[in-house]
């Protein structure tokens, strides 16, 4: 019985002076935050394009050149069919009252139209807003933004469209892409 006593007593001593077993450290390391913090005060978006950060990609389409309108009147063929058009529409979000203003730079113009590139000849692109052309002759349009309702939104339509003077026989068809940047001034 006093082998049994001693031994317990050796046990309950041994539990009492916290020989416990050691944690193992599993794995070390760190957590990396990256990022970083503008000036920007405004955010854009578009519904009618995919968008991958500030740059928006715009599917055209394939598109007739029975469809085509013209510089003039982008919007309407020669045989009186309604062209094809994609809605841009910029929205914009910033804080309440900022005044907006837009400026558009193709990567190469065409009479007043935005150049293609990839094959098609005698077309253009033509971006409308509030149903007026916009003018790219001097290189860049400017649009005044006006804040109303809680946002910004910047209404834009693109068509193709032959190049001034040239006629539905004139179009050949093929690739017509095109680039136009886009810089948002504000106050």
């Amino acid at each position: 019985m006093k082998k049994i006593l001693f031994g317990l007593t050796i046990l309950s001593a041994f539990a009492a002076t916290g020989a416990q077993a050691e944690l193992t450290t599993a794995a070390r390391g760190n957590i990396n935050f990256v990022g970083s913090i503008n000036a920007d005060s405004c955010t854009v978006r578009s519904p009618g394009a995919s968008s991958s950060g500030a740059n928006m990609l715009v599917d055209m389409g394939p598109v007739s050149a029975k469809t085509l309108g013209t510089e003039a009147v982008p919007a309407t063929s020669a045989g009186g069919i309604t062209s094809i058009s994609k809605n841009i529409d910029m929205q914009i979000e910033c804080a309440s009252g900022t005044k907006v203003e837009l400026k558009l730079t193709p990567t190469a113009t065409s009479g007043k139209g935005i150049a293609v590139t990839g094959g098609a000849q005698n077309v253009q692109i033509m971006l409308v807003s509030n149903q007026t052309a916009l003018d790219f002759t001097s290189g860049t349009a400017k649009l005044e933004a006006p804040y109303a309702d809680g946002a910004i939104n910047i209404p834009l339509t693109a068509y193709y469209t032959r190049k001034a003077g040239s006629e539905v026989a004139d179009v050949v068809g093929g690739q017509a892409n095109a680039t136009v940047a886009y810089e948002l001034s504000y106050e």
